[in-house]
């Protein structure tokens, strides 16, 4: 955690709301054409008052977290009325904010040592780039406020430390998750990254952010356009009829490369936020750029099209029907599990026993050279496949958008292993995962990061970690792991849903469901429902494109909010990844 743990804050924020008078809805006359436009809803602004003459300390403290709430929809001014002179210059509200879960916090109150505490349950911690880690279930945090009287003895807040609280409702409505954009090592494809952010100014601190650059975890792994030095040169970015316009410093001009590409990250970043369609970016009075250019391009999504193990033979499952390789390619080598698709379709890989990974090309042809399941025949002898990898335990392959296939051994691993379409075999150093046992290791569909579940004794460690690659796509290492997710338990497989989330499946330990866990890359943890015999789950595009197998051969894709069978007879299916 951040050495600046924040303190401070605001319990609960109340919102004076007042409502205007509703017009009335017309009943007669011309039927008008709308424009189709609708501007972004006005930001949420807690109440805030200031401190009355002979206000208790306990009316001071929670006057103080109330304004501090109020304060991110302003500039702190109200709470600062509550501090004494030295403590108002002292205080950081920024440093880092603090988001409680539930409940009415009740303060301890110590008269003789001028001193209240709170006791608060954490559920999230943002720190001063707005970059958040989630808490584990039955943390707390201890918030103490200094108190004394002033010379006009009145009671006021002497001493704290900085940051700011806010319960997880008001939290809500003052912040918003902004996804910054960066690009891979040649430039071309987006890498986002989660922040959150104040909702008032938003495009300012948006615009900020991004032009500061990645956060250390990721920063190897990325290209920006901002070179070293790069600032706004106007700290406020103004949107004036959906168009948002960010004025740079000087310094920031990089190469004409560099300018392209920083012009594109600011509109892909600040088109995202609500209200804004549009963005003009300058120097000095200058366009950034003579002409926008598209150059880059969202990660690539996996086809409609799954690779599958059926009645022991492979296959591909279009949606409606499926396929299986014809009864001359052969059955399946013994013990094969742990399927996975390349982006391209043309390649499969799959674990044979625990010891080996192997490829094989025979879907490379798509449907055009299977026949249909119920058509098929019985496989003759056995099918030629490529061994890649040989080891002792080692972890199910998958793909990255390079058509590197990666794995690991399962037990006290040191390295990563990844291995290209021509053989080539990279050990990438990952010694942080010494003492662990590994589950999953999947690269992002962008490919500059790599999701890792392992265990460590009983605990699971969910982890995301950068990738290093050269401009040709050769992964080169692997940084330091972020942790993400809270409160996740005993997982059986895991995937990326989309750019910027991750799913895991959960073991059922005989319950009527199994858990599954969707984590936000820098963002929360939600917890949903598979069905209690699923072990494993694959995707296309976001969460409601999640297909579970189970351990039956059934598969099933989301209907609403439970799980429709679409297939039967399946062992194992795997879209691209």
């Amino acid at each position: 955690m951040s050495a600046m743990r924040m303190r401070i804050a605001a319990l609960c924020a109340v919102a004076a709301v007042t409502l205007g008078a509703c017009a009335s809805i017309p009943t007669s006359g011309a039927v008008n054409e709308g424009t189709g436009e609708v501007e972004g809803a006005e930001p949420f602004v807690p109440f805030a008052e200031g401190p009355q003459i002979g206000d208790s300390v306990n009316a001071i403290v929670s006057g103080f977290i109330q304004a501090t709430a109020a304060g991110f929809a302003s500039d702190f001014t109200v709470a600062r009325e509550y501090l004494t002179v030295p403590a108002r210059a002292d205080w950081d509200p920024l440093a880092e904010v603090t988001v409680y879960d539930s409940g009415a916090l009740t303060p301890d109150y110590d008269e003789d040592a001028g001193r209240v505490v709170y006791s608060v349950p954490v559920a999230a911690w943002i720190d001063d780039a707005g970059r958040m880690v989630e808490a584990q279930a039955g943390t707390q945090s201890q918030l103490e406020f200094q108190v004394s009287r002033d010379v006009g003895g009145e009671w006021r807040i002497s001493g704290l430390e900085d940051g700011s609280l806010l319960a997880e409702a008001t939290f809500n409505r003052v912040f918003l998750p902004v996804t910054l954009v960066f690009a891979t090592a040649d430039g071309r494809t987006v890498v986002p990254e989660l922040r959150w952010l104040p909702s008032t100014n938003v495009a300012t601190w948006a615009a900020r952010e991004l032009v500061a650059g990645p956060s250390p975890w990721l920063a190897n792994a990325v290209t920006t356009g901002f070179p070293a030095g790069a600032a706004l040169a106007v700290d406020s970015v103004v949107v004036t009829d959906g168009v948002a316009k960010v004025q740079l410093a000087s310094e920031s001009a990089g190469t004409p490369a560099q300018r392209a590409l920083a012009e594109q990250q600011l509109r892909l970043t600040l088109t995202a936020l609500p209200g804004i369609r549009d963005v003009e970016v300058t120097i000095a009075g200058v366009p950034l750029v003579s002409e926008e250019q598209d150059t880059l391009s969202r990660g690539p999504v996996p086809e409609g099209v799954a690779a599958v193990f059926i009645d022991d033979r492979l296959g591909l499952w279009d949606g409606e029907e499926l396929w299986v390789v014809r009864d001359g390619v052969g059955a399946l080598p013994a013990v094969a599990n742990g399927l996975a698709t390349s982006y391209a379709g043309t390649r499969v890989a799959f674990r044979v026993g625990d010891d080996r990974i192997v490829v094989s090309d025979a879907l490379a042809g798509g449907t055009d050279d299977l026949v249909p399941y119920d058509d098929a025949g019985g496989p003759k002898g056995t099918m030629d496949v490529a061994t890649v990898v040989e080891g002792t335990d080692l972890v199910a392959p998958t793909f990255d958008r390079y058509g590197w296939v990666w794995t690991a051994e399962s037990v006290d691993p040191e390295s990563v292993i990844a291995v290209s379409e021509d053989g080539d075999v990279m050990a990438l150093d990952a010694s942080w995962l010494v003492g662990r046992t590994v589950q999953q290791i999947v690269p992002s569909r962008d490919g500059a990061r790599v999701l890792v579940v392992s265990r460590s004794g009983t605990q699971t460690v969910v982890e995301v970690a950068e990738v290093v690659r050269s401009k040709a796509g050769e992964p080169l290492s692997i940084g330091e792991p972020l942790q993400i997710g809270a409160n996740i338990g005993t997982t059986v497989d895991a995937i990326w849903v989309d750019d910027l989330s991750v799913a895991l499946l959960g073991s059922s330990s005989g319950a009527e469901t199994a858990p599954l866990w969707i984590v936000s890359v820098g963002g929360r943890t939600t917890e949903d429902a598979a069905v209690s015999d699923a072990v494993a789950i694959s995707a296309r595009h976001g969460d409601r494109s999640i297909t579970l197998v189970s351990k039956d051969g059934t598969v099933r894709e989301r209907a609403g909010t439970g799980w429709s069978a679409v297939a039967s007879g399946v062992d194992d299916l795997a879209y691209a990844g």
